[in-house]
């Protein structure tokens, strides 16, 4: 009797690396987790994943299982095409590393390396808020800003994995210096950790809120979570600096809209969970921007998937290796 078949898919984050089998509808079988923090350097890295991976055959075979490919999800630039992760400031032990080079090998499948803010954007569009929306944006609020774009139904990577980089394009060209070396980045000024910073440097200068208090008794006690309970308080500071997360990703979205002709944008990440607070400013300011596209023509929406989204997008690039999407 024929097999069932299923893929492995990978999220590799600066926590946890969590894998799973996967159907071909997006359906996970079973999943696995581990801390990052036990693959110290890239050697063990690489051998955690193998042992990992084969360790994983086996239950599938226990299951009843097929594999026929693997997709791998990682923070950082990747280069897809090589297999490469050239950098990844949350995980040390990809950078420089060559992923598929090393593991191809070794391992019995067909494997596929991408960014995870890029699966992040393919997993809700293959079975999550961006499903019916070949024209697509993902984007990740967390400590910085991600984004991955999906165009005619399918993940543009552009040259060298470097598309989809929202959090990277120039809000304010005068702005504050972003880790990247540019200036008034997208991240400066709608990620979790530069709102967060925001916040402090405004009540260092003495800025009436209810948060002074707290600030004057302990500064690492105001995060992202703070900043959502005074919001929702009604602090004047809090709510200020939500609305201005909401314009500056106005204005970024209608960029690239007007660019690409864009009908959905997803946004996702811990940060996101704040768009109660953020989504009028957002929605303002882009339909005051959408000179020359009709605002009725797209849509923002909260992503679906929650934590699972680069886990089934990695899913989701392992079965174009079985099956490509149609042209």
């Amino acid at each position: 009797m024929a097999k069932d078949t299923a893929v492995l898919a990978l999220d590799l984050g600066g926590t946890n690396m969590r894998w799973a089998l996967v159907s071909d509808t997006g359906r996970i079988l079973k999943r696995w987790e581990r801390a990052t923090a036990s693959m110290p350097d890239q050697e063990a890295l690489l051998s955690t994943l193998v042992a990992e991976f084969l360790a994983t055959a086996r239950e599938a075979e226990k299951m009843g299982l097929d594999i026929l490919a693997a997709g791998l999800g990682v923070p950082g630039r990747v280069l897809p095409e090589e297999g490469v992760v050239a950098f990844s400031p949350n995980v040390p032990a990809l950078n420089a590393c060559p992923v598929i080079p090393s593991l191809s090998p070794l391992l019995p499948w067909p494997l596929r390396l991408e960014n995870d803010a890029n699966l992040f954007a393919l997993g809700e569009y293959w079975v999550g808020a961006g499903q019916g929306h070949p024209q697509m944006l993902g984007i990740t609020l967390g400590t910085g800003v991600g984004g991955g774009l999906i165009l005619n139904g399918r993940l543009w990577s552009g040259t060298a994995g470097t598309a989809g980089e929202i959090g990277h394009m120039t809000i304010d060209p005068d702005g504050k210096k972003c880790h990247c070396g540019n200036r008034g980045c997208l991240e400066t000024l709608a990620s979790g950790a530069w709102t967060v910073q925001y916040v402090k440097d405004q009540l260092a200068e003495g800025t009436p809120s209810w948060l002074s208090d707290l600030y004057e008794k302990d500064p690492a006690a105001i995060d992202g979570e703070t900043l959502v309970v005074a919001a929702r308080m009604s602090d004047p500071l809090a709510l200020r600096a939500f609305e201005r997360v909401g314009k500056a990703l106005g204005v970024a979205i209608a960029n690239v809209v007007h660019l690409l002709g864009l009908s959905r944008v997803v946004l996702g990440g811990r940060f996101s969970r704040a768009w109660d607070l953020f989504h009028l400013p957002l929605m303002e300011e882009l339909y005051k921007r959408l000179t020359m596209f009709p605002p009725a023509a797209m849509s923002i929406v909260p992503a679906r998937l929650g934590d699972e989204a680069g886990l089934i997008g990695a899913a989701r690039l392992a079965w174009e290796t079985v099956t490509p999407p149609e042209e």
